[in-house]
């Protein structure tokens, strides 16, 4: 049986898996760790995978002396006090020969230090003239840009799906997730109600950001069905969680458009049933042909079993196809009352998106949702927003899917006093439903 709670959470740092690096720029790699590898995290240095593998997560290490490990006890900082109401850098000037050691001492320095670049940093401080002059809060942030630039350190972590959202946006391009936040993620999550035991229908053009939310949300339960264009659909992000194969095959579904909006597709994936007699008696080769085809025979009838049925709980969709047209064809694939998501980078296809589906009884009051958080730096005494961030975090569509009554087609509103009927008047009314 699959421990869910280790694959999704895992302890302990595992030989051949994916793992991800935050340095002390706050700049995040991806590594694959095997045994005897060496990572090399360039001007931080470089270590042995040996010497992390089996250690628990959570842990911060020091690279010191040649590709040496020691476990960080405490910040090199100590606790700032807060500013006091007087304090200013009125009489500070930005000044380059401030610092007294030149970029050639600096430099030989980082190569002859062994105690993880400490020594370095408190050189730096005591060779400018001006530190004492900074306030206490300029100092924090003095001593805060020095520690990533110096310090060689690195925290093992765990990759999810936040963190897949973080290493496309840092180290790839924002583009590869459609400038795709974790704010966006965990309000797609809630409005679509992700839940164990679900069946939904994807459409994931962000590397498999959402299907990687989608399933550690259900827990092992349900399935995820994924459209798409292409021969496979892009999951390219699924491949740094860890997940064991089967465990991906079990729970994720994949069918193409042109499967989907054609139903008339079963010749293609008819077989004939074999016994076992018969099957044991072919050749390895014909075996493994046999076996594909059945595969996908299942899977073809399982996923159009869903979408006739109208049994998906709910549509995701990000993607870059235009979601205008294609909607109201997968719209009938999706039960009563379910949601309806769709998220993109810019809002005017969603404008144009809201316009068609306002048209169309089958979803219920389509609104878009901006979302949009922003960062800000707390210290002792002084918080203030992050100068330098991303503009936005996309746009989300969400209605409810309904059924419309066909016979519908008029209401009647009465407005000031009720007049009484005579008997021989007869009104014949119609209801909207909902």
């Amino acid at each position: 049986m699959v421990d869910l709670l280790e694959i999704f959470n895992p302890s302990t740092i595992r030989d051949d898996s994916f793992i991800m690096i935050k340095l002390p720029s706050e700049n995040c790699r991806v590594f694959k760790l095997t045994a005897g590898s060496i990572i090399k995290l360039g001007k931080f240095g470089s270590f042995f995978a040996s010497d992390i593998i089996g250690h628990p997560f959570g842990y911060t290490y020091e690279i010191v002396g040649d590709r040496q490990l020691r476990i960080v006890s405490e910040d090199f900082v100590e606790d700032v006090n807060e500013l006091e109401a007087d304090e200013n850098n009125q009489e500070l000037f930005d000044d380059p020969l401030a610092q007294q050691l030149t970029r050639n001492e600096i430099e030989e320095m980082k190569k002859s230090t062994t105690d993880g670049g400490r020594a370095l940093i408190e050189k730096v401080i005591s060779g400018h003239v001006a530190f004492d002059k900074k306030t206490t809060f300029s100092q924090e942030k003095y001593l805060k840009r020095k520690e990533q630039k110096f310090l060689k350190r690195f925290t093992p972590i765990p990759i999810g799906s936040s963190e897949l959202i973080e290493y496309y946006s840092d180290k790839e391009s924002p583009s590869k997730v459609m400038d795709l936040t974790e704010e966006s993620v965990g309000l797609i999550m809630s409005l679509a109600n992700i839940k164990p035991g679900g069946n939904y229908l994807v459409v994931d053009d962000v590397s498999g950001v959402l299907v990687a939310a989608m399933l550690e949300r259900m827990g092992g339960e349900g399935v995820i069905v994924v459209a798409h264009d292409d021969e496979h659909p892009k999951l390219d992000g699924l491949r740094y969680l860890n997940l064991p194969e089967k465990y991906i095959e079990s729970r994720v579904r994949s069918i193409s458009w042109l499967d989907f909006l054609d139903p008339n597709q079963e010749a293609e994936y008819e077989y004939r049933e074999m016994s076992s007699e018969e099957f044991d008696s072919l050749p390895a080769n014909l075996k493994l042909q046999y076996t594909r085809r059945k595969r996908r025979s299942e899977n073809y009838a399982f996923v159009r079993n869903l979408i006739d049925n109208k049994k998906f709980d709910a549509l995701v969709m990000s993607t870059t196809i235009h979601v205008p047209t294609l909607i109201p064809r997968v719209i009938e694939a999706v039960g009563g009352s379910r949601p309806v998501i769709v998220y993109d980078a810019s809002k005017e296809l969603l404008l144009e998106t809201s316009q068609v589906l306002m048209k169309d009884l089958r979803i219920l009051a389509p609104t878009i949702i901006e979302t949009r958080v922003r960062k800000y730096q707390t210290l002792p005494g002084r918080m203030h927003p992050h100068m330098t961030m991303r503009g936005t975090g996309g746009y989300i569509l969400w209605g409810t899917r309904v059924f419309p009554n066909s016979n519908v087609n008029a209401v009647k509103i009465s407005r000031g006093k009720k007049r009484k009927t005579a008997p021989s008047e007869e009104t014949s009314t119609t209801e909207v439903e909902i």
